[in-house]
């Protein structure tokens, strides 16, 4: 199994501040990941430096780093491994491929708003498949960042 990213973009007619609300508040991180699998989540501060746990409803997923943080700008995560059932692995065979890959959420002001860029790791067997899982997830995020705030 090899980690390779999937490299995406995607304009948005809403300034950074509002696509980096969206993208990592919890209410619509919530919301975007479900395209993955319903019930992600991510347990984290977003802050430089902090351990982020991105998760699924049965508590396993990737744990990273967040190795830059400039709100509005960039978030650039390390990965060290997985959780599983509650438990750090970071030395299995796949915990030490995805060691020290990054996923990356870069915001560009543009006139017509935001320009996005995310590049994200995945294993070969699934490249396919979340290929079309991260345009979905990059409209979702459009949609919501697009709409009114205010309900």
């Amino acid at each position: 199994m090899t980690a390779r990213p999937i490299d995406k973009t995607i304009d948005i007619a809403a300034p950074p501040q509002r696509v980096w609300e969206v993208l990592f508040g919890d209410a619509t991180y919530r919301e975007w990941t479900s395209v993955f699998a319903e019930g992600s989540y991510a347990d984290t501060d977003w802050r430089e430096g902090s351990t982020v746990r991105f998760l699924g409803p049965e508590g396993g997923g990737m744990l990273g780093r967040i190795v830059v943080g400039r709100p509005h700008e960039l978030l650039d995560v390390e990965y060290d491994g997985f959780v599983s059932q509650g438990r750090v692995d970071t030395d299995s065979d796949a915990a030490r491929e995805y060691r020290g890959t990054h996923e990356s959420y870069r915001l560009e002001a543009v006139d017509a708003g935001t320009h996005l860029a995310v590049s994200a790791p995945v294993g070969e067997e699934h490249y396919d498949a979340m290929v079309g899982a991260w345009d979905d997830a990059l409209t979702r995020v459009k949609q919501l960042a697009e709409a009114d705030p205010r309900g």
